[in-house]
């Protein structure tokens, strides 16, 4: 992220991989969506930002204008974040039976929410719980590739004539439960989580909820409607 700030708004932060200071903007994005994923946009207040980011109030309304601004930048961050792997998965899958994109998809999803980027997978299900400033857009559009390509495959799975909205339901119910285990991973503490005892490694992870989804699939293709 290139940024053109003013003299005086900024000082010497923490060291990129580079060895070189992290500009303010950077700082402040980095800040702001771990304390964001954490406490939420009512329970995060700009003083806090500031200390953790080693900069001033001043810096933060220079580049973001104001607390809902910067909440805007922080969900397209996060959005760009989701998305940044899409054309690779893409191209990689293309030719693979169903079954075998399916696993892929879901590999790759989970991936994409676990680690550093298991914050937005918080930011994701606090915007469920209390959607703020209309930013939710952002972190969803992130996730429409997935979507599309997730209910491309259903359709191959169901067949062209599959009812519309069970398609997207199949393909929703797999991109929520990549939501939920990559925040349970991320919380190993949390009595919920622990109901399992443990969770799997990803490969296990992505194996299974494939199995399950294509059981689910079947299941469809057989019963009558109801």
């Amino acid at each position: 992220m290139k940024t053109s700030v003013s003299q005086g708004l900024e000082a010497d932060g923490p060291a990129s991989p580079t060895g070189c200071p992290l500009p303010a903007r950077d700082r402040v994005l980095e800040a702001a969506c771990e304390m964001f994923a954490e406490a939420g946009f009512h329970g995060t207040h700009f003083r806090e930002i500031c200390k953790r980011a080693g900069t001033n109030v001043a810096a933060i309304c220079y580049h973001f204008q104001s607390k809902e601004g910067l909440y805007q930048a922080v969900m397209m961050e996060a959005g760009r974040g989701l998305s940044d792997r899409d054309e690779d998965c893409l191209a990689a899958g293309a030719h693979l039976p169903p079954e075998r994109r399916l696993l892929r998809l879901t590999e790759s999803l989970l991936q994409k929410l676990s680690a550093k980027r298991a914050l937005i997978a918080k930011l994701l299900a606090r915007e469920l719980m209390d959607p703020t400033c209309g930013a939710h857009t952002y972190v969803a559009s992130g996730l429409e590739r997935d979507f599309v390509m997730l209910q491309a495959v259903m359709r191959g799975l169901l067949g062209a004539k599959a009812n519309t909205e069970a398609i997207r339901l199949h393909a929703l119910s797999v991109m929520t439960e990549c939501v939920f285990y990559s925040l349970a991973g991320e919380n190993p503490d949390h009595p919920f989580s622990q109901l399992a005892v443990w969770l799997p490694n990803r490969a296990r992870l992505a194996h299974f909820l494939t199995q399950h989804s294509l059981r689910a699939l079947e299941r469809e293709g057989k019963e009558p409607e109801v």
